[in-house]
C-alpha cells in the first residue's frame, strides 16, 4: 500500500529498507532516488487497486515506490514491492498504458519469479530488512523537495540482480497482466501499446537500448501472443473513466514540473492555451526558477479552479514554507491535512511548518501531528527528523534519540542508528514500546 498503516511494523520497515537518507536534490532531474509525494502516491494507489484486487492481493496488497530516474523502467523486488521509474510514468501518455505496466509487474510477483531468481532476502523480517536491503539504494545529496520528500540513492549490483528477467517469465507476466486488466475492466490494448513503443529498438545494439528492453526483453512471439488475446476479445468495450484520465494527467504534470529543467518546461508552454494541467506545470516550474511571485499567482489560479483541492493548497504551503514564511504556510498545511485526513505526508508537512514557528504552543501541536504521521508512515525520513526535534523541545530525549535512530536506520547508516538507539534504550523505561523499538535496531547486524 502507498499510505502505510499503523500496526504493520514488519511491512513498513521492509518498505523503509529500500530507502536511503532523506535528502533534497540540487538537480532533481539528474539524480536517482525515491520520491515521496502524497498526491502522486494517492493517484498510483487508485490506479493500481483494481489490478491488485484482480490478482488476489487486495487493493493495498502491493507497495509501489517511485524511483527518480529518467530511464524507462519498472521492476519488482523483495516480495510485494514494485518500483516505477519517473521516466516511464512521464512518457506513458494514457493511464491504460501505465496500468498495463503495473499489471505486468504484478504478474511477476504472482508468478514467484523473484523467488526463482533467489533475490528475496531469506529469513529476514521486521527491522532486519533495513540493513539487509540497504544496498538497493545508497548515497545522498542535497536540494529542494518534490512534494514531501525526494530521497536520493543509486542503483548498484544488488539492483542489477533484481532486474534479471528471462523471456519465459516475461511472456507469463504478459498473460497474467491481460487477465488482470480484463477483470479490472481496463482496456488491455495499453499493454500492446507499451511494448510497441520499444519494438523498433530491438535491432539496436545493447549499449543503445533503453533499460526497459534489457530488463523486459521483447520478442515477436510475445507481441503476437498479446495481439492474439486482444483479437479474441475484439468488440468488448471498456468503461470510460474521465476522473482517472484527469489524475493521471495531473501526476505527469507534477513530475514534469519538478523534474524537467524549469526553463525548458516554460519554453514548451509558451504561446499555448492555458489549461489546468499546463498551469500546474507552470506553477511548479516558476517555483523552481525561482520566481516566487509568479509561482504564487499561478497556484492561486489553480486554487480558484479547485478551492478544496488539498494538493494545490499543500503546494502553496510548501512554496511559502521553503521561502521562509512559515507563518503563512501553517494554515495552508493545516487546511490541506484537513481536506485529506489520514495522509501522513501532509501531516508531516504541517508538523515541520509548526516547528518553524518556534513557539511552545506550536511545538506541542507539532509533536501531536508528527506522532500521528509517524504511526501511519514509518519510511518518511523528513518526518522522523522533525519528530526528533519535537520530542527534544518537549524534553523527551529518549524518544528524540529513538526517532533519530530510526531515521538513520532508514538511511542504512547502522552505526549511527545504533549509537542513537543505545541512547534511547538507556533513557526509556525497560519494556516500554519505545525501548522495544530501540532493541530492534540494536539487534540489527552491521555489515
Amino acid at each position: 500500500m502507498l499510505r502505510n498503516s499503523a500496526g504493520n511494523l514488519a511491512r513498513n520497515l521492509a518498505a523503509a529498507s529500500a530507502l536511503v537518507a532523506a535528502a533534497a536534490l540540487a538537480d532533481p532531474a539528474s539524480a536517482r532516488g525515491l520520491i515521496r509525494d502524497a498526491e502522486i502516491e494517492r493517484t498510483l494507489g487508485e490506479m493500481s487497486a483494481p489490478i491488485f484486487q484482480a490478482a488476489g492481493y487486495g487493493a493495498d496488497g502491493i507497495d509501489i515506490y517511485i524511483l527518480n530516474d529518467r530511464s524507462l523502467n519498472a521492476f519488482v523486488a523483495n516480495g510485494s514491492n514494485m518500483f516505477l521509474h519517473t521516466g516511464l510514468i512521464q512518457i506513458l501518455e494514457t493511464p491504460e498504458e501505465l496500468i498495463a505496466v503495473i499489471a505486468h509487474e504484478t504478474g511477476h510477483i504472482a508468478g514467484g519469479h523473484q523467488s526463482r531468481r533467489q533475490i528475496t532476502v531469506r529469513g529476514a523480517k521486521g527491522p532486519a530488512l533495513v540493513a539487509l536491503l540497504a544496498g538497493i539504494a545508497a548515497g545522498a545529496v542535497g536540494g529542494p523537495e518534490l512534494g514531501s520528500a525526494i530521497i536520493a540513492g543509486g542503483q548498484g549490483a544488488t539492483l542489477r540482480g533484481l532486474l534479471r528477467y528471462n523471456r519465459g517469465e516475461e511472456a507469463a507476466a504478459d498473460q497474467a497482466a491481460l487477465n488482470y486488466l480484463s477483470r479490472a475492466e481496463v482496456d488491455p490494448r495499453g499493454l500492446y501499446d507499451v511494448f510497441s513503443r520499444f519494438r523498433d529498438q530491438e535491432v539496436l545494439i545493447s549499449g543503445n537500448r533503453d533499460p526497459f528492453l534489457q530488463t523486459h526483453p521483447l520478442s515477436t512471439e510475445r507481441l503476437q501472443l498479446i495481439e492474439r488475446r486482444l483479437n479474441e476479445s475484439a468488440g468488448r468495450t471498456y468503461p470510460e473513466r474521465a476522473d482517472r484520465d484527469y489524475w493521471h494527467a495531473r501526476m505527469r504534470a507534477k513530475l514534469i514540473g519538478f523534474l524537467d529543467r524549469p526553463e525548458r518546461v516554460l519554453d514548451r508552454l509558451d504561446g499555448k492555451p492555458e489549461t489546468e494541467i499546463s498551469l500546474y506545470k507552470k506553477a511548479v516550474a516558476l517555483y523552481r526558477l525561482p520566481d516566487l511571485k509568479q509561482a504564487i499567482a499561478a497556484i492561486d489560479r489553480l486554487i480558484e479552479m479547485r478551492p478544496n483541492d488539498p494538493f494545490y493548497i499543500e503546494l502553496k504551503g510548501q512554496i511559502l514554507f521553503e521561502s521562509g514564511n512559515a507563518e503563512a504556510a501553517v494554515p495552508l498545511y493545516r487546511q490541506a491535512a484537513q481536506l485529506a485526513p489520514g495522509e501522513p505526508l501532509l501531516e508531516a508537512g504541517l508538523g515541520r511548518a509548526l516547528l518553524a514557528l518556534d513557539r511552545p504552543g506550536a511545538d506541542a501541536e507539532a509533536l501531536k501531528v508528527l506522532k500521528a504521521a509517524r504511526s501511519r508512515d514509518l519510511a518518511d525520513s523528513f518526518g522522523l527528523r522533525a519528530l526528533a526535534t519535537a520530542y527534544a523541545r518537549a524534553g523527551d530525549q529518549g524518544m528524540a534519540s529513538l526517532a533519530t535512530a530510526e531515521r538513520f536506520a532508514i538511511a542504512g547508516r547502522m552505526e549511527d542508528a545504533q549509537l542513537h538507539a543505545r541512547r534511547a534504550s538507556d533513557a526509556l523505561p525497560n519494556g516500554s514500546p519505545g525501548w522495544l523499538r530501540a532493541q530492534d535496531i540494536l539487534s540489527m547486524k552491521i555489515n
